[in-house]
């Protein structure tokens, strides 16, 4: 059905009340950054300490975390201080991920400023340790932390550096992550009962069933499965905590899977967080370093090497932390006509999801109840409202119902999810810093 040259497109599960069970359609919404475990990343006793003492650095901190290209152009146009400039530099070009010159950046930071504001230098080397996290060289991020350790004794930074050194000992107590991967592209056929895209893997030998979550960090194991495929746990009690759409403060434990298979590709070592609900993802943090993806609804394909990947123009939008974790897909769409940051989140079931953030954006219509399962487990019960919008995804305007869970005030305010694959696919090309969506020929 069209209206002008609007397609709209009926999510189903709306209509004219949401006092529905969305039997299925579970939108796996998992750590915001800021609500994750502390032990995933190494933190000092106040990460933002020195951040806080500047206000644009901090500020440029949040506009990478929330993908904001639009503040970080500003402060790198519009800055006189030259440290606030260079630190707009570093974080525009870990927006797109690209990391080589981001990693050039920051070393530059950190030489100029190492003598003369140290706590300054010491943040630019923990966002260069980030950048190798983010490129798959988790070892080599810890070695380097443990440079700057060393680097900075007697530099008036002893707090920080008290953190970092709890953390890297923590890590060498671990064996480091390692992926095998063969030179050709690597297919993962999809199930076609599962609204988002999930396949059989292998977890030490067992197999179990896992959901490419680009919501969420690392693996993601229910307590469950965590004892079924062998888990190690790093934590003798909860760590941690994150939160989901709706749920807050899920306690985690950390682990260590000693073998993940992929298909032909072999993670040994895996970090794992493992939560209470019986759940089972991998998010962006262990693919990326992979290369380029393509989602489609049957098959989860991982580009070897050498392949050619379908051509791409659009940059990559990333949002990350300092430390280079919780990395999140936000691409830019039109949204009403007007440009908005939009979350990319293939573990929601959805076509298109908000929280309450979304409700001055968009033609809010019905209120009403609406079942929403997370990270934490099900609300039976939650407060929602269908809306409407015109969103224009590779140039096409399509028009569509949705809902807002008007409880929500996780992440973006627009959620892409894996409902809208039955119109497109998904290109992620990390290791050419570029990410389309493909539309289906049949598309209108």
């Amino acid at each position: 059905m069209k209206i002008g040259q609007h397609k709209i497109l009926n999510l189903g599960f709306l209509g004219i009340s949401l006092f529905v069970w969305c039997n299925g359609s579970v939108a796996l919404a998992s750590e915001p950054a800021e609500a994750a475990s502390a032990a995933s990343a190494p933190a000092t006793a106040n990460p933002d300490a020195e951040a806080a003492k500047n206000p644009d650095i901090r500020r440029i901190l949040q506009a990478m975390m929330n993908a904001d290209g639009q503040t970080l152009v500003h402060l790198y146009q519009s800055a006189s201080d030259p440290v606030t400039h260079i630190w707009a530099a570093m974080a525009l070009e870990r927006l797109h991920f690209n990391l080589d010159a981001a990693t050039a950046d920051a070393e530059r930071c950190e030489q100029t400023l190492q003598e003369s504001q140290p706590a300054l230098a010491l943040l630019c080397g923990q966002f260069h340790s980030g950048n190798l996290r983010l490129a798959g060289h988790p070892a080599e991020a810890n070695s380097y932390e443990n440079e700057l350790i060393e680097r900075y004794r007697n530099h008036g930074v002893d707090q920080e550096l008290a953190g970092m050194q709890r953390y890297e000992k923590q890590q060498a107590t671990l064996a480091k992550l390692t992926v095998d991967r063969p030179a050709a592209d690597v297919s993962l056929p999809l199930k076609d009962d599962n609204l988002s895209p999930t396949f059989d893997a292998k977890a030490n030998g067992h197999p179990f069933e896992l959901t490419f979550d680009s919501g969420a960090s690392r693996i993601v194991l229910g307590e469950a499965d965590a004892r079924r495929l062998g888990v190690k746990l790093i934590d003798d009690q909860p760590s941690g905590h994150v939160g989901g759409w709706l749920s807050k403060n899920v306690p985690t434990r950390q682990g260590q899977l000693d073998k993940l298979e992929l298909g032909s590709i072999t993670m040994h070592n895996v970090p794992v967080t493992v939560v209470p609900r019986q759940i089972a993802l991998i998010g962006a943090d262990l693919l990326a370093p992979l290369g380029a993806l393509r989602v489609s609804r049957k098959t989860l394909l991982i580009y070897g090497k050498p392949s050619d990947v379908p051509a791409c123009d659009t940059p990559m939008l990333v949002g990350t932390n300092l430390w280079g974790n919780y990395l999140r897909i936000v691409p830019q769409l039109l949204v009403n006509d007007l440009p908005h940051s939009v979350m990319l989140d293939t573990g929601a079931g959805r076509y298109l999801l908000g929280t309450k953030a979304a409700l001055d954006e968009v033609t809010t219509l019905h209120r009403g109840k609406l079942a929403m399962g997370d990270i934490g487990g099900t609300h039976a019960f939650a407060n929602a409202q269908s809306a409407k919008v015109k969103l224009t995804i590779a140039g096409q305007p399509i028009e569509m119902y949705f809902a807002i869970y008007t409880d929500s005030d996780e992440g973006h305010a627009i959620t892409l999810g894996a409902g809208a694959l039955r119109d497109m696919d998904f290109l992620l090309d990390f290791g050419h810093q570029h990410m389309c969506f493909l539309l289906h020929p049949n598309l209108h």
